[in-house]
């Protein structure tokens, strides 16, 4: 129901954001100068992928990330959870598992609704750029989506770990945009939206982003990997 909720949630933002640009560029809507007179591939870039989907997306991974067994002590339902024949890793592990499958679709709507919806118009944006982005906000959700599971172990109550993890996404956005480290784009939401990165194509009608950096994807990956396994080594150690 929850993966529901926030599918259903960046699919709308994404069809309206495609669906009114026509709208948009025939009115004088009261919106940034660039988004009605950019082109088309600018005007989605600007709106999705480096606006306010990706702001949606974050958002919506926190509440993906949240661990169902300190959900269910809070209801009194995790003794029952924890009594089934299965070990405690293996219930945690599937729910890790779920959360990245979910993840993956989620971060997959983009890539589906924009070249389609975009066609609906007679626009075009190319399928490889929506899938470049889909792989960034894949691996840069998974950290958001590690950090709210770890939270989601760690503090007490059901709202404090969205909270306390939305914070923290705040938090490391305004160090990482701090001079002195701006330089190692550790910004997060930098990465997922290819900030200060794109180029435009030699007709300077297409907003490209560069190749992908896989070393980078390997080591959000590996500091995902980790934030679970601290809050799986947590999860086997604490009294429901």
């Amino acid at each position: 129901m929850r993966f529901l909720a926030t599918a259903l949630s960046l699919s709308a933002l994404c069809a309206v954001a495609v669906l009114s640009e026509p709208y948009i560029r025939q009115h004088q809507v009261p919106i940034a100068l660039r988004l009605r007179e950019g082109s088309y591939s600018e005007y989605i870039y600007n709106l999705i992928y480096s606006g306010m989907a990706k702001g949606l997306y974050a958002l919506l991974v926190i509440f993906l990330g949240l661990g169902e067994l300190q959900r269910e002590r809070a209801t009194r339902t995790a003794g029952f959870t924890l009594s089934l024949p299965v070990s405690r890793l293996r219930v945690v592990g599937t729910q890790v598992a779920v959360g990245t499958v979910e993840l993956a679709a989620l971060a997959s709507v983009p890539a589906i609704l924009i070249p389609a919806l975009s066609a609906f118009l007679h626009r075009s944006y190319p399928l490889p750029i929506a899938l470049h982005f889909s792989v960034l906000w894949f691996f840069g959700g998974m950290i958001i989506f590690a950090a709210s599971f770890l939270l989601s172990v760690v503090t007490p109550g059901e709202y404090t770990a969205p909270v306390a993890c939305y914070l923290a996404l705040v938090l490391h956005t305004f160090v990482a945009a701090w001079h002195p480290l701006a330089g190692y784009r550790l910004n997060l939401m930098w990465v997922m939206g290819e900030f200060q990165t794109m180029r435009w194509n030699v007709a300077h009608t297409l907003l490209l982003p560069p190749p992908l950096s896989w070393l980078r994807m390997c080591v959000m990956a590996c500091f995902a990997l980790l934030l679970l396994s601290a809050a799986i080594r947590v999860t086997n150690k604490q009294d429901y």
